[in-house]
């Protein structure tokens, strides 16, 4: 029983590679899948809301080793752009003793869970820019998994730096991860999706991450790789990390940073 129970946890990984690159995550698509969002914190994640995933624990430690090497002192406030259930909001007050947290999104079911989790919430369907007006000043903006769901990511993440009084955190999928990559080779766009096949809109790799942000005229930020093939995501990030962490501090300097040439290829 021993050496058949480590040998479905050697092969568990490779089932879910091989699935990520010739599976598609769902062979149904509803005729309306418009409330497909809260449907999702209502049923898929009915046993689990509330509770923080692997992926949401590397960000928001991504988030926290980046705040406390910048040593900065007094409270600290954020703006939760998407929040859904609180839960990373929840774990940075949980590690930041003076810390403050207002989530904003469009599931009232996610929303609940919010409060439950220590974070207040605000009702506010981030995929409309006229509810743009309802986001308050704060230290820090958190767009997590958010950009990716909107066709015009630009007008969302400029008005988050508007208001972030210290800067911005943002999180995409790595677009030019391996799976993705061999995907293509093999004739399937890249699956990104959970429940319905419109749940994103765009698509970064590292260097489009570059270009996106020095094309806005941003020059001073940091990109953080993570998950993926352990040990490769650290030597080829760009084609072994299966997610991006980008900070982008309130300040920038004038200067325009050479775009540097990346291990995209």
């Amino acid at each position: 029983m021993y050496l058949w129970r480590r040998t479905k946890e050697f092969l568990y990984p490779l089932k879910l590679f091989y699935r990520a690159v010739f599976a598609y995550p769902s062979k149904r698509i509803p005729g309306n899948s418009e409330d497909t969002y809260n449907e999702y914190w209502k049923k898929k994640r009915k046993s689990t809301v509330g509770a923080l995933t692997q992926w949401q624990k590397e960000r928001a430690d991504i988030i926290l080793r980046t705040l406390f090497s910048r040593k900065e002192g007094g409270e600290v406030t954020f703006a939760d752009i998407g929040c859904g259930n609180g839960a990373i909001g929840a774990y940075l007050q949980s590690h930041i003793s003076r810390s403050a947290v207002v989530g904003y999104d469009s599931s009232k079911t996610a929303l609940e869970e919010a409060r439950g989790n220590g974070v207040e919430a605000v009702l506010c369907d981030v995929a409309r820019a006229e509810e743009y007006t309802r986001f308050r000043e704060m230290d820090y903006y958190l767009l997590l998994e958010v950009l990716e769901h909107l066709p015009k990511a630009e007008k969302l993440f400029a008005v988050s730096r508007q208001k972030a009084r210290r800067g911005v955190f943002f999180s995409v999928p790595n677009s030019g991860y391996l799976s993705y990559r061999l995907r293509l080779l093999f004739g399937k766009f890249p699956a990104q999706w959970l429940i319905t096949h419109d749940e994103h809109v765009r698509f970064w790799t590292v260097a489009d991450i570059e270009w996106w942000l020095l094309a806005q005229g941003i020059s001073d930020f940091e990109i953080f790789c993570y998950r993926g093939v352990p040990i490769l995501n650290k030597i080829w990030p760009s084609l072994f990390s299966a997610g991006l962490v980008v900070f982008v501090p309130k300040h920038q300097n004038n200067c325009v940073r050479e775009e540097k040439k990346s291990d995209m290829l």
